[in-house]
């Protein structure tokens, strides 16, 4: 039995160091977030990204959030995090790049009404909801007040 608790807590611990990545990529810019399993930040963690042919575009660091943000000026990458001791995260990158398109303009003005009657919506149940709570407070008063005398009704029936 203490052989297998043994065994059981080595296999948990053997994740206590691993690195995660996290990457985003937004107009150009990749957005990187390295970490490890507790969610502390990988501090001063070396960032290598390559291109599809193995060169190195770019060599960086993270800062002390174990984050890193870079413009890339190619599609296809390979992202390798380096926290030494052991700790290496590889990741592929595949970017396509937007293209603009006629429907864009077209599409944003939908949204944007769409978004707009939403907002319009939302602020009446706002208002609703705040005249409900007015009114809630009200009763609340009250049923204080009648609390309050109720109490000086019962002492002064007890003090007899």
């Amino acid at each position: 039995m203490r052989l297998i608790f043994l065994l059981t807590f080595l296999c948990l611990s053997l994740f206590a160091h691993r690195l995660n990545l996290f990457t985003t990529y937004e107009e150009d810019n990749l957005f990187i977030n390295a970490y490890f399993a507790n969610g502390n930040g990988c501090q001063n963690c070396k960032i290598t990204i390559k291109d599809e042919n193995g060169n190195v575009i770019k060599n960086l660091f993270t800062d002390k959030k174990g984050e890193a943000i870079l413009k890339l000026p190619k599609n296809n990458v390979t992202l390798i995090v380096d926290a030494k001791g052991g700790h290496i995260v590889t990741k592929k990158l595949t970017f396509h790049k937007a293209t603009k398109k006629s429907n864009t303009k077209n599409i944003e003005e939908e949204s944007k009404s769409k978004l707009q009657m939403e907002n319009e919506k939302l602020k009446a149940e706002i208002k609703s909801l705040q005249a409900k709570l007015e009114a809630f407070n009200f009763l609340k008063t009250i049923f204080a007040l009648l609390v309050i005398i109720g109490i000086f009704y019962i002492l002064k029936r007890v003090k007899r």
